[in-house]
């Protein structure tokens, strides 16, 4: 049966809040006055972060700034960029087991993408990598240990297949011996992982860093995008600043406090605003140009204790002409000029031809997704690989039966 649109047009009638509207851009507002203000104190500002990351007694991840860049700091990109190199992409989608399917099978499949520029005689490349997983003790079997949710565990698959795929893409062309930029769509900063056990967590870091210390041996670039970022690492920043005490001990002072109506807070009855809402304001009152960015920060989010020095995260805000997007970068790229210069404009040419969004990410996207057909003709494949292998019980659930036949 269709959805009733007349019951969901009544109600949707009521989100339509003025006052919450006017209530956020005051809040986005005051944020931007105390942006404004910190500008004026950086040294101060950048002593405050460094101490407190140490101490580590802020209840709230915070960027930490580029000890040698200033806050107020526009990067424009390169418009006359026309560097022969080749960009690659990789996304991924799944087909989950189902409970009610005649098998807990289930699939991740991998687009590829490569798009050469301003070079000639280079194929294209849009392919897909499939991979099919009998059940998820197939995973578990490897890493030695149980008792994980299956969405879990194949979201946790997937990641790492993304990146592992994109490093032999890369290598498949290195043979060209021009420059090679790497893409991947979503953030590097893994905090899924904190919800597994150790035996998880090892074998995460161990696979993703040796995928990506390949690809910096390759000198190529790795940056993760990030479209409509809930990120607020660039706002939390601001509230270290404005802390009244002289050491920040968000447990100590405030620990009994309405979040809403801290001291550090920008105004009362605050909720934090998303970074790309201040970077768009300040963007906008400087007139910059599409491929713009910010200045590099330094993410000082715990699971990144994990990862490698040359690997923890560092991040940007870009200006795609339609939206303020966040760039997440490995430490070997940034701490390169040349690497972040090439990223940071095969990033701005990727958004010029796609139209505000990396056209290499909507093509792995497109490359990748698996609709309602490709998923029922999978299981069909499967019922028919056991029916030749003669198994006896080959049947769907009833809830599925029924599902599939209307008997009203």
């Amino acid at each position: 049966m269709p959805l009733d649109l007349k019951k969901v047009i009544i109600q949707l009638k009521n989100i339509e809040n003025n006052n919450v509207q006017n209530l956020n851009k005051n809040r986005l507002d005051s944020t931007f006055k105390l942006f404004e203000l910190v500008l004026n104190n950086q040294e101060e500002l950048k002593a405050k972060l460094y101490e407190t990351r140490e101490s580590k007694k802020a209840n709230f991840f915070f960027a930490l700034p580029e000890s040698n860049e200033s806050l107020e700091q526009i990067i424009n990109h390169d418009e006359k960029f026309s560097t022969p190199h080749i960009t690659v992409a990789t996304d991924g989608s799944q087909i989950n087991p189902s409970a009610h399917e005649i098998t807990g099978s289930f699939l991740i499949n991998i687009g590829l993408i490569s798009i050469p520029y301003f070079a000639k005689d280079i194929p294209v490349n849009l392919s897909s990598e499939p991979t099919v997983y009998n059940s998820q003790e197939e995973i578990n079997s490897k890493i030695g240990s149980e008792n994980i949710q299956e969405d879990d565990l194949i979201s946790y698959e997937r990641t790492l297949k993304e990146i592992e795929e994109l490093l032999k893409l890369a290598k498949s062309y290195s043979k060209y011996k021009l420059p090679i930029v790497a893409l991947l769509d979503g953030t590097l900063i893994h905090w899924h992982i904190e919800k597994f056990n150790s035996y998880f967590i090892e074998n995460f870091i161990k696979r993703f860093s040796s995928a990506m210390h390949e690809l910096k041996s390759l000198h190529v670039p790795v940056a993760s995008f990030l479209s409509n970022s809930r990120s607020n690492d660039l706002i939390n920043m601001l509230r270290i600043c404005k802390c009244p005490y002289k050491s920040v001990d968000c447990k100590k002072y405030c620990g009994n406090l309405d979040p809403r109506n801290l001291s550090c807070n920008p105004c009362q009855d605050y909720v934090p605003v998303l970074d790309r809402r201040l970077i768009e304001k300040y963007f906008t009152g400087k007139n910059t140009k599409p491929g713009a960015r910010t200045i590099l920060f330094k993410s000082n989010s715990k699971i990144l204790n994990y990862y490698p020095d040359d690997l923890k995260v560092s991040f940007f805000y870009i200006n795609t002409g339609s939206e303020i997007a966040r760039v997440e970068i490995p430490s070997y790229v940034a701490n390169d000029k040349s690497l972040l210069n090439l990223m940071h404009n095969a990033v701005a040419l990727q958004c010029k031809v796609g139209f505000g969004y990396p056209v290499t990410l909507s093509e792995a996207h497109l490359v990748a997704v698996i609709n309602k057909t490709d998923r029922q003709v999978f299981y069909n494949l499967i019922k028919e690989q056991l029916l030749k292998g003669k198994q006896s019980l080959v049947r769907l659930s009833n809830k599925e039966l029924k599902k599939r036949v209307s008997f009203v």
